[in-house]
């Protein structure tokens, strides 16, 4: 039987690392041209070109000082700017994790207060770290059977442990239904002639299907993200995010006049954050003693945040029924936008000294092209349901 030898010691090919040191360089070429080229300048050019001249300081350098070594006790990464090791005795096992589908290892100490050892695919996938690894406890598989015994038992779920398997595993394919049908129905209300009531109660609906999910079973989660309570858990966190992405097409303005932003952005923020918040403190309350981590509260926080504004702005404009102020408009330039958000706008200046509203309107092309300048446009500020002032265009011969 051949004995490995020791140490094993892993780099990044000199191939690749030729290639790295090369980008380095280059970096480093366009950040001093940058720097030199704007060093009167304090702006966000000066910011960009002094990170561009640091990524190409320490691209390469990582490249060439990062190293992985295999002992028959321990394991040891190092690199410029530290050092990690790990002896088999302080080794809990090993995690497999999947990042923009490359598999990486990660060796797990047994002590909180080491750090874990990640070791990237190339290296993972070596018969010789293979084998060495051996030894060691698959993790993941402990947390599957684990899980598995848990469900088992769990007489919420069936009568026989396996009903009750099959029962989570049918729960966990009609909600990758849901949320795939949510993100299609979506797109379709916005482009199909439907009413704007039922889209508009379509959109406030989302996030509190997944908080009346939440409080009606403790299968479901919205929280807790590592990868044992999601093996006996329902993770709602994608519905909740796909819920908040559809108030980017309502305030990109995929649906004309159902939503205007108001002309001052800070009190929608503050309505946001304080939403966000109090849908946050919601979810948590709901959530049955789970054990909370900063990663599971911001996976999904900022949908939480996008949805109480969004939903702000929306009922702001759509249940505005006050009286609102006309202002006679000169169309002064026009002007289109190019790439993804491409626009038509028309630039326009009130002869009113008292306007406060916008100076540059988005609209449609046959309004670009039917509008010269010169030509009077109208606008109304209305006040706004919360007392956010918004604007739109309104044709001039109406009272």
């Amino acid at each position: 039987m051949n004995f490995p030898s020791y140490p094993i010691v892993f780099r990044t090919p000199v191939w690749q690392r030729l290639v790295i040191i090369c980008v380095g360089i280059f970096l480093c070429f366009v950040g001093a041209v940058m720097l030199t080229l704007l060093r009167h300048d304090s702006g966000v050019g000066l910011i960009v070109g002094l990170v561009i001249l640091i990524l190409g300081v320490v691209l390469p350098l990582l490249s060439i000082t990062s190293r992985l070594e295999l002992y028959h006790d321990r394991i040891a990464q190092s690199s410029a700017f530290g050092q990690r090791e790990l002896y088999r005795h302080d080794i809990d096992g090993y995690r497999r994790r999947i990042v923009k589908n490359a598999t990486m290892i990660d060796v797990m100490p047994l002590h909180q207060s080491q750090k874990k050892i990640t070791v990237s695919k190339p290296f993972s996938t070596d018969p010789q770290f293979i084998s060495w690894l051996m030894d060691l406890r698959n993790l993941d598989e402990i947390d599957e059977r684990l899980a598995q015994q848990e469900i088992a038992h769990d007489v919420d779920l069936g009568a026989t442990p396996e009903e009750r398997m099959l029962t989570l595993k049918n729960w966990r394919r009609t909600l990758n239904v849901v949320g795939y049908g949510f993100i299609a129905l979506s797109i379709g209300m916005f482009f199909l002639p439907v009413p704007s009531s039922m889209l508009i109660l379509f959109l406030l609906s989302g996030p509190w299907l997944c908080i009346g999910l939440l409080a009606k079973s403790r299968h479901f989660t919205l929280i807790e993200l590592d990868k044992v309570n999601l093996l006996r858990k329902l993770n709602l966190q994608p519905l909740m995010m796909f819920s908040s992405v559809s108030f980017y097409m309502l305030l990109l303005g995929i649906r004309p006049g159902l939503a205007t932003f108001p002309l001052h952005w800070q009190k929608p923020l503050i309505m946001g954050l304080t939403g966000g918040l109090s849908m946050l403190f919601l979810v948590i309350c709901l959530s049955r003693g789970a054990k909370l981590t900063w990663t599971g509260i911001f996976g999904f926080f900022p949908s939480l945040v996008i949805y109480a504004g969004g939903a702000v702005i929306l009922l702001n404009t759509t249940l505005d029924h006050h009286e609102a102020t006309r202002y006679e408009l000169v169309v002064v330039g026009k002007h289109m936008t190019t790439g993804k958000g491409a626009a038509n706008y028309l630039d326009v200046r009130s002869r009113d000294e008292t306007y406060r509203g916008d100076t540059s309107f988005k609209v449609s092309r046959s309004a670009y092209d039917a509008t010269p300048i010169g030509n009077s446009v109208c606008a109304s500020i209305h006040p706004g349901t919360f007392h956010m002032p918004w604007e739109n265009l309104v044709p001039c011969d109406t009272p």
